[in-house]
């Protein structure tokens, strides 16, 4: 009787402890976090909740789908949200390269501001009144995940090239001087152009988007060096419309400083260096239309430190750099209200 006291005790003890474990699981793996910074799943939800709060200024599509078939999704935000008005259409675009965090996360708090701000910030509703802003903070979801959950400095999308290699890099897929000088063949390599211009479900989502918008401005955001570059990037020969993509770039980089002091250079994007087949430079091939680039903080370095991080921008930069490019972003989309 002892011994079977003893064995229904012990019984009992390893009941609790499997009770235990399986009422603090999902059965299945959490989801990953990536502290103030937004997941995929996050931003899923966020930006839906946004739309669901203010139904009447926002409505948030799904724009296509990644090569792991996880929507893009993009907020629309205009006064008659439900109607495609004649009025100019403005996209903001985050996260061509996965490991850029605070590229997703900029463009987000902007839709987050202005929705939020409608009501009460009269700039906000002129803007509002008499654009449609789409925002797509996360192109990139399948490579931003394995940044989350595998490497942090993942750059490139989830293709699997079939020789054990995995990515194209998404900001040298597009196909305007594809294959050219700034991008490789190689497969390895970072920035593996892909094996044809918009091989990629991202990019040809993006194509087909950007086509049916005709949008009369845009910026994707990246980080990191406090740059505001425009086309050309795949030559240092200028563009047509240098002049006037200068003048906007410095005006949105003098805004930038106005806030918190951070300067912001302005300038072509070969002279960074050369780059094929990117965003910006099939844009303003496309619609000859003001398309930037802008690479968020911190500054370059050349070897990341606490006092330059590189990627690894630490989450209390995330408000001051979404402050400093608020107003960059609100004028550039007045800029285009203002050409009509």
């Amino acid at each position: 009787m002892k011994y079977l006291k003893y064995l229904l005790l012990m019984l009992f003890i390893v009941f609790i402890y499997l009770f235990g474990i399986s009422s603090t699981c999902d059965n299945g793996p959490s989801d990953p976090t990536a502290g103030l910074y937004h997941t995929y799943a996050e931003i899923d939800a966020e930006l839906h909740a946004l739309a669901s709060s203010y139904s009447a200024i926002a409505s948030v599509t799904s724009i296509g789908e990644s090569v792991e078939q996880r929507d893009l999704w993009a907020i629309k935000i205009s006064d008659n949200v439900a109607q495609d008005e004649d009025e100019p259409v403005v996209v903001l675009f985050g996260c061509h390269h996965a490991r850029e965090w605070i590229s997703v996360d900029v463009p987000f708090l902007i839709a987050k501001y202005l929705v939020e701000n409608y009501a009460s910030d009269t700039l906000v509703a002129r803007l509002v009144n008499n654009s449609e802003i789409w925002i797509a903070p996360m192109v990139n979801p399948d490579g931003h995940q394995y940044s989350v959950t595998s490497d942090r400095l993942w750059r490139k999308n989830r293709r699997n090239n079939g020789n054990g290699t995995f990515g194209v890099d998404l900001n040298r897929n597009y196909s305007y001087q594809w294959g050219g000088p700034g991008s490789s063949g190689d497969t390895y390599s970072d920035i593996y152009r892909g094996p044809a211009p918009f091989s990629e479900p991202e990019t040809q989502v993006l194509r087909d988007f950007m086509q049916q918008m005709s949008p009369k401005a845009m910026i994707s955001y990246h980080n990191f060096s406090q740059l505001i570059l425009y086309a050309w990037g795949y030559t240092y020969s200028p563009a047509p419309d240098e002049a006037l993509l200068d003048s906007i770039a410095v005006v949105m980089a003098h805004k930038i400083r106005s806030v918190h002091g951070k300067d912001y250079t302005s300038g072509q994007a070969s002279t960074l260096y050369l780059a094929s087949g990117d965003t910006v430079d099939w844009l303003y091939a496309l619609l000859g239309v003001p398309s930037y680039t802008i690479e968020l903080r911190p500054t370059s370095s050349l070897r990341p430190t606490s006092s330059y991080p590189g990627f690894e921008l630490p989450e209390s930069e995330i408000q001051p750099t979404f402050e400093e490019n608020l107003p960059a972003a609100l004028f550039l989309i007045d800029w285009a209200i203002d050409q009509l």
